[in-house]
This record gives C-alpha cells, structure tokens and sequence, in this order.
C-alpha cells in the first residue's frame, strides 16, 4: 500500500530530479524524504528509484504510480483549497508579459490590500508553458491569450474564465498617410514597410501570415525583432509600421500614432486559465475578482474590450471596437 505522502514524494521527486529539491520544496528532511522511499520499497517490493550520475530517476514502476497519482493529488489539493473561508497561503500564477504589466501587477497589488493573508508569486510565462504548468499543477492559474477568433482546444482538464479583448492597433509614424484616420482596414495597409516578430513565432506572427493574403497586403519589406517595444521603435525612426495589442502597452514615444484596426479578428482573447476542479476555491475566485476590477468587467458572460480610442498607455476604457464581418 502507498500512502498519499509517498505518493506526493514520488510525484515531486519525478518533477525536481534530486533528493535534496524534493525535501526542500515539500519542506522535509532529505533523509525524511530517503526514508520514505525505502518505505514505499519495503511495502511493494521494488525499487523505487535508480541513479543516472548526480540525478535520480523513478524506475518505470515508480513512473507509472507518479503519472497516475498526479491527478489524484492535485484534485485532492483542490479539494482541500475550496474548503478555506478567506483567501490566504500562496497562489502561483502565471502571465505573459503584456499581461504582467497590463492586468497581473495591479491586480496583485488591489489583492494585497483586500488580502493581506494570501501571497501571489508571479511566474512571467508564454500560453503555452504556462498552461502545462497549471496542468501539471506547478501553478494555480494562468493569464493566456488567443489571437482573433481562434478556437481554444478542448481540455479535459483546464477551463478558461474569460476577461476580455484587447484589440490591436496599427502603429505608424505622425507624418503617415495614415496618421490622421478614424480607423484602417486590412486593404489600407497595402504596400507598406512592416516590423514584425520573427516568421514562425507561433502566435503573433501567425495571425498576421494568416491576414497577409487574404487582402494582399504585399509586404514591400519585413524587418523583424522579438520585442513589441523594438517593434515600436521601428516606427518611432519612421522606418516601417506594425499592429500592436493595447494591454500592457507602455507610452507611445513622440511621433507615433496608434490607429484602430477594423476588422473581426483585430483582438486577442484574454481569460484566465484554471484546473476544473479548483475553480471554486476562494482564492481563485478573490484573483478573477481582482482582475475583472482591472478590467472594468461587469459580468461572467460578457468579456468587455479595451477601448477603440488611441490610447497612449495601457488604460482600459472598455469602448465595443466597430467591425468588419
């Protein structure tokens, strides 16, 4: 028989790789933690684990009984977690940077004030590491985003709490033809000099390939960089233009103007991704509290936008951006 403490040392110890990481993160002992393994050993007659130079892994044994239990464990944290009263102890989220600056850290700082007894650690992560990390339940919660109207997969295992929209807007130097109009579409931008994130960078970068042909856009040229702040300083120099979402997005610097994008897939989808079965504790619900307060969200079902005015900062007004369907 393996008791649900075994079990937790099995699963971490598949997860950290040494014995001394293991004890740390469950706050015991590493000879508690050798103990116990040679506990478990002695009750199912068979090791547990073997080493490969400095690291121990799990025997195949070992690895099933930790593949299975992970599950077990995490839904019995869960449970434990929608028992609480208050919100308090620690919540481990995730975001990607736009969302750590744009929503995560006021947030936070709005749950210190009304929590004083819950901690957030912030974890600043892509989607999708992001989302295996909740999956695997290194994290409490995620802030993810899907670009324009595509579908998030099904998952047995996570859902996704809208927040809102947040729509993107073309960037292009104060003297641009463009500069001074209510709003652009697609067919506007032809022929023009773009920066761009890298070709094949899996979200960004693909939403834009998927617009290029459609209207024809005809990239007279690509410059490319990783960062939306390199992106803007492009045009800042006046030497191309680029779309940008709105949140998290710092002071546009002197000559470059934001002009709303009017299309059906100029946003991207902001939400809030947790475990199914942690969705009801008290400190989840205080940090979709907080975050919606960010958000000016005033129901579950109606993700609000960021507004369709040219904002200069990161502020949310929340106006409904006009579409082309």
């Amino acid at each position: 028989m393996i008791d649900l403490l075994g079990l937790r040392i099995l699963v971490t110890l598949d997860e950290e790789g040494t014995v001394t990481a293991t004890a740390a993160r469950l706050g015991y002992s590493p000879s508690n933690v050798t103990q116990h393994l040679r506990r478990i050993e002695g009750t199912l007659g068979m090791p547990m684990v073997e080493r490969v130079g400095r690291r121990v892994v799990l025997t195949q044994r070992a690895q099933d009984l930790a593949t299975r239990g992970r599950p077990l464990l995490l839904e019995i944290d869960d449970l434990a977690a929608s028992t609480m009263q208050e919100p308090s102890g620690t919540i481990d989220i995730g975001a990607f940077p736009t969302a750590t600056r744009g929503l995560l850290l006021p947030a936070m700082a709005a749950l210190g004030r009304e929590h004083p007894d819950l901690t957030v650690e912030l974890h600043e992560l892509e989607p999708l590491p992001a989302l295996e990390a909740v999956r695997s339940g290194r994290i409490h919660a995620a802030i993810v985003k899907t670009w324009g109207s595509a579908e998030d997969p099904e998952d047995t295992i996570l859902t996704r709490i809208p927040l809102g929209r947040d729509p993107i807007d073309v960037l292009v130097p104060s003297d641009h033809p463009l500069a001074d109009a209510e709003y652009v579409h697609f067919h506007d931008l032809r022929d023009q000099v773009w920066a761009l994130t890298p070709a094949g960078e899996p979200s960004y970068r693909v939403w834009f390939s998927s617009h290029q042909k459609a209207p024809a856009l005809r990239p007279r040229r690509i410059y490319e960089a990783s960062e939306f702040t390199s992106l803007v300083s492009f045009v800042a120099h006046g030497l191309a233009i680029t779309a940008i979402p709105r949140l998290g997005r710092a002071p546009l610097p002197q000559g470059v103007v934001a002009v709303p994008l009017r299309h059906a897939n100029a946003f991207r989808s902001i939400s809030l991704a947790v475990r199914r079965t942690s969705q009801g504790s008290v400190s989840i619900q205080a940090l979709l509290h907080a975050l919606r307060a960010v958000t000016w969200a005033t129901g579950d079902e109606t993700p609000l936008t960021w507004s369709a005015s040219r904002p200069s900062t990161d502020r949310a007004d929340f106006a409904e951006l006009p579409v082309d369907l």
